[in-house]
């Protein structure tokens, strides 16, 4: 299905992530949501996906498609992803699985190419999303979290800016 989205402009290697990947993750994140699942801290330890915010840096990504909860760390130590934007998508019946995700992607990639734009042109860089999923859409979820990662390796530091 990849092949029916647009290039990403500037040799950003964007979305990575396998389309039935993302599905089973707005799953997650929207069964976590609806069940009103508890938060951590921001400074370490688990927070739910839910309780993500900008500046979070993340590990677990890899390891598994639960990423109802996260350990998140601070961005100093080597970590998988970055939460650079928390995007609140307007009030309407659901559009759809295709529709959201095209949604989702088009607002991460404007508020990655504004919070690290030394970043965009980065091929090891690659976008994530938690989209809601049909269940928490209905249950009031509009948040879609970017997350940028590099697949390849854990990162140190941030990369805002």
């Amino acid at each position: 299905m990849s092949e029916d989205r647009p290039a990403p402009a500037r040799g950003l290697l964007v979305f990575g992530v396998l389309f039935a990947v993302v599905i089973v993750v707005a799953a997650v994140v929207g069964a976590a949501v609806a069940l009103g699942n508890a938060g951590g801290s921001s400074d370490g330890g688990e927070v739910s996906a839910a309780k993500l915010a900008v500046g979070h840096c993340v590990d677990g990504l890899k390891e598994s498609d639960d990423v109802a909860g996260l350990p998140v760390l601070p961005c100093e130590q080597p970590h998988e992803g970055e939460v650079f934007a928390i995007v609140e998508l307007p009030a309407g019946p659901y559009p759809g699985e295709e529709a959201l995700g095209r949604q989702a992607q088009q607002e991460c990639l404007q508020r990655f190419e504004t919070y690290a734009p030394s970043s965009v042109a980065d091929d090891k860089v690659e976008l994530f999303y938690l989209q809601p999923s049909q269940l928490s859409w209905s249950a009031g979820d509009r948040g879609v979290t970017c997350v940028a990662t590099d697949p390849t390796a854990k990162r140190t530091g941030s990369l805002k800016g």
